[in-house]
């Protein structure tokens, strides 16, 4: 997939790295931090955002955002506190966000939590009304509880990929390492099943860490890395992140 030039998909996965600011100023000044870095991806967490119940407030900050990422893909992002997010907000409030972010012109993606959407609306309706303004939509599920089982997994993931999600996103959270090898047995399964697909995958903590630098082996696009603050358990550092990646497909290129 082609997004301003960016390739995902092909080889390593991309590297996004969340904004977790509560001010205008912290947001705007982060991304120009980003950007100066040439960071490829950039995910705007909403969630953090101390006015994002103001529709004009995150109107006037979307318009602010768009000419910083010109060159730079953008997901807009509310994550719900049962998702691992930092605030709450009604189902019509959370789609009429997106729809908003989807009409500024402003974002590349946005996230959709897919079971709270599914069992509120009809998902379907949702992605093709957001695609009518040139957005793309990321599916996604995440489960601080645990690991589910590699058909649980499975399932999750061909369901949002059948629902007409441009992204399918699943993170989970690993009890022993064994489970993060079945997160990969899952989006590998998943991706020869649909090799048209886009699966985003990640275990998280400590155990799950290696989940997020071999995504180009197993199946996993993107990964998501901290730019001094980290919006998920067992995120690590942007810079690292990609120089381990880099690593890696210098030694895929050699051979």
């Amino acid at each position: 997939m082609n997004i301003k030039g960016h390739i995902i998909g092909e080889g390593i996965p991309i590297v996004c790295v969340p904004v977790v600011e509560r001010t205008a100023e912290g947001i705007l000044a982060t991304i120009r931090q980003m950007t100066n870095k040439q960071v490829e991806m950039i995910e705007w967490r909403m969630d953090w955002f101390a006015e994002v119940h103001d529709a004009d407030a995150v109107r006037t900050l979307l318009e602010q955002i768009k000419p910083l990422v010109q060159e730079t893909v953008l997901l807009c992002t509310f994550r719900s506190r049962q998702q691992g997010g930092e605030a709450e907000l009604p189902l019509a409030e959370y789609l009429a966000l997106n729809q908003l972010v989807a009409e500024s012109g402003t974002a590349d993606l946005v996230d959709l939590e897919f079971y709270p959407v599914a069992a509120g609306q009809q998902c379907q309706d949702v992605i093709e009304r957001f695609r009518q303004f040139g957005v793309r939509v990321v599916c996604s599920n995440h489960d601080f509880a645990g690991t589910p089982s590699v058909a649980e997994m499975e399932r999750q993931l061909t369901e949002m990929v059948l629902m007409g999600a441009d992204f399918a996103k699943l993170a989970v959270m690993p009890r022993k390492k064994r489970d993060v090898l079945r997160l990969m047995e899952a989006v590998l399964a998943v991706k020869e099943q649909h090799p048209g697909s886009h699966l985003i995958a990640m275990s998280m903590g400590e155990d799950g860490v290696i989940s997020r630098l071999l995504g180009g082996w197993y199946g996993s696009e993107v990964t998501f890395a901290a730019f001094g603050k980290a919006s998920a358990p067992g995120q690590i550092a942007y810079e690292e992140v990609e120089q381990i990646l880099k690593q890696i497909q210098e030694n895929f290129d050699q051979r």
